[in-house]
């Protein structure tokens, strides 16, 4: 009898189990579901970091909370940002930054930028 109720708990754990791993949103279909194209201006987490696509400069921005960074769409490297696009003209307090100096040391990211799946 003993061994009949430890062997109908087990079943019944493991269907509990298998329901929930088939029901349950997992990270699987957080991660498709994030994957969504978003028109317009808007902030992404891609990569351990969240970068800002402005739309009217077709360009991806990060600050890494001491400087401003661009990256276009398709280009590996980050530049320093001057505000020399629409992004931060407009509503944006910089406060008292300015564009680091010509030679100054700077680290530069080194995460990559989101691509949206290619559309076949």
């Amino acid at each position: 009898m003993r061994k009949t109720k430890v062997l109908l708990g087990a079943t019944l754990f493991m269907a509990a189990l298998g329901w929930a791993m088939l029901n349950v949103s997992g990270p699987a279909q957080y991660a498709m579901a994030n994957q969504k194209e978003v028109a317009g201006s808007h902030w992404r987490h891609h990569d351990g970091h969240w970068s800002y696509w402005h739309d009217g400069d077709q360009r991806w921005y990060y600050t890494d909370g001491s400087n401003w960074f661009y990256n276009t769409a398709g280009n590996k490297t980050w530049s320093t940002y001057g505000f020399d696009k629409q992004f931060g003209r407009d509503g944006f307090v910089r406060g008292d930054y300015k564009t680091p100096a010509e030679g100054a040391k700077i680290t530069m990211p080194n995460h990559s930028l989101y691509q949206p799946p290619q559309k076949k």
